[in-house]
């Protein structure tokens, strides 16, 4: 690494190393080093076959077991589970009504531009507490535990009640490609105005423009991005056309993409896996989607997340100003070495992001399920990894405060008077150190005692898409 590092011409370099490059990258593929090993016993005119061998096979062992950690290759079709959430159960059979004829309209255009089978399925009907427009995170939990139970590809939650976006503003629909969950609200396809009465959901209207909406989240879930609005096809334009008369359908350009990312549309799964099967898996199907795994972490502005979350700033902020004006603590402090603080941040970080992650269920699905999808293994892959960077933000925040505190309202002579300590004198080290400490025990406790509410924070992670 440090020759990559100081190579005039790392291309180059690269190019002519890129056994030894590959081997860093992915220290289990020792098998590599054979090539090098040969050079040298070449020269040494000596080769023990033994190793050479024990290598290809120790090579070859390694990649059938990852193969299975992969859970087998899936059919090359698609399961589209409808979960079905109304506010008054008098109209859960038109809503199914209105799913089951949403299917059959967009199931020809799905299959022509994808090559492959779709099939979909009502997976289940439940009633709403009230009426007042919802979050689709409202909707993750069951709808990972419907695809869990239901082995789908994809959950499409249908709702005759209002959807909010992150911004709090009023949407049609909204989709997740990294859980792979679709939100469609039929209170926007239905409505003519204000005051003015709403259409039917087997009107000419509604059923077209639902199909046109579905087909377009389905095709963010697949990988297409929005096309310009002077191009035709599905993915240039959003808005609700009163003109449309039949089916919408993908652009020829929009279909070669399509035809492409559908082979690996269909996801894997792990069946009663263990403990470290299934993390193995969450490693390896995150690895597979390293893009959807990384633009979460972006637009949600984990680092800022404490701000969201009075209960947890407070949790660490309150005993953090305790501690720092006992003596006590500033003799622990300027008596562990810089290497133990660190250490021990570290340490506290990892374990207090954990814990949340687990006391507030945030992993999807909520309850333990013996199967766990590819998608729902890369969101729980973000939703950890969110609540980690949340917890560094929120050790950033507080050891902000401890070194204000130090910094500016500490009289300097008050430091050196106390009797537990022995130093004459308190370097801007020690104070960095003494705040890092206090910030660690801040994050421990505040994961400890932080009240969290798990909707709110699962609003937060940014795994739908933001409204357009």
């Amino acid at each position: 690494m440090i020759k990559i590092i100081i190579a005039p011409r790392r291309s180059q370099f690269i190019k002519h190393n890129w056994i030894t490059v590959i081997s860093l990258i992915i220290p289990a593929l020792r098998v590599f080093r054979m090539f090098n090993a040969l050079r040298i016993l070449r020269t040494l005119r000596v080769i023990n076959s033994t190793k050479i061998i024990r290598a290809i096979t120790s090579g070859k062992r390694f990649f059938g077991a990852l193969d299975k950690a992969q859970g087998p290759q899936p059919n090359a079709e698609m399961d589209v589970g409808f979960l079905i959430a109304v506010k008054n159960l008098k109209e859960k059979k038109e809503m199914i009504a209105y799913a089951n004829q949403l299917a059959e309209d967009v199931k020809p255009e799905l299959e022509e531009s994808t090559g492959i089978k779709w099939n979909f399925v009502i997976s289940e009907t439940f009633k709403l507490d009230n009426d007042r427009s919802r979050n689709p995170s409202f909707f993750l939990d069951r709808a990972s535990m419907s695809m869990a139970e239901g082995n789908y590809d994809l959950v499409c939650v249908l709702t005759d009640i209002g959807l909010m976006s992150r911004r709090n503003v009023q949407v049609s629909a909204l989709s997740s490609s990294i859980a792979r969950i679709v939100a469609l609200s039929t209170r926007q396809t239905t409505s003519t105005g204000k005051n003015r009465e709403r259409l039917d959901l087997n009107s000419t209207f509604v059923r077209y423009n639902s199909a046109s909406l579905f087909l377009h989240q389905i095709g963010h879930i697949l990988g297409l991005n929005h096309s310009p609005a002077t191009e035709p096809g599905i993915m240039s334009s959003t808005k609700f056309d009163r003109s449309l008369s039949k089916v919408p359908s993908f652009s020829s350009k929009e279909k070669k993409v399509l035809k492409k990312k559908a082979k690996k549309a269909p996801d894997r799964e792990l069946r009663n896996g263990n403990d470290l099967e299934t993390f193995i898996f969450h490693i390896l199907m995150t690895f597979r989607h390293l893009g959807k795994f990384f633009w979460p972490l972006i637009r949600n502005k984990a680092l800022l997340l404490p701000l969201s979350l009075p209960g947890l700033a407070t949790a660490a902020v309150a005993p953090a100003i305790i501690l720092i004006f006992n003596a006590e603590i500033w003799d622990v402090g300027l008596g562990m070495t810089n290497g133990t603080a660190a250490f021990f941040a570290i340490i506290s970080i990892m374990l207090a992001s954990f814990y949340l992650v687990r006391v507030q269920s945030l992993f999807l699905p909520k309850r333990e399920k013996r199967i766990i999808t590819e998608h729902l293994a890369v969101a729980n892959t973000v939703i950890y990894f969110s609540i980690f960077l949340a917890c560094i933000g929120l050790f950033l925040m507080v050891g902000a405060l401890m070194m204000v505190i130090e910094l500016y309202v500490f009289p300097e002579d008050l430091m050196r008077t106390w009797p537990t300590l022995s130093k004459p004198e308190i370097l801007l080290e020690d104070k960095i150190r003494i705040a890092v400490f206090i910030s660690t025990v801040g994050v421990t406790t505040g994961a400890l005692a932080g009240g969290l509410e798990s909707r709110t924070i699962i609003q937060h992670l940014a795994l739908f898409r933001k409204n357009e």
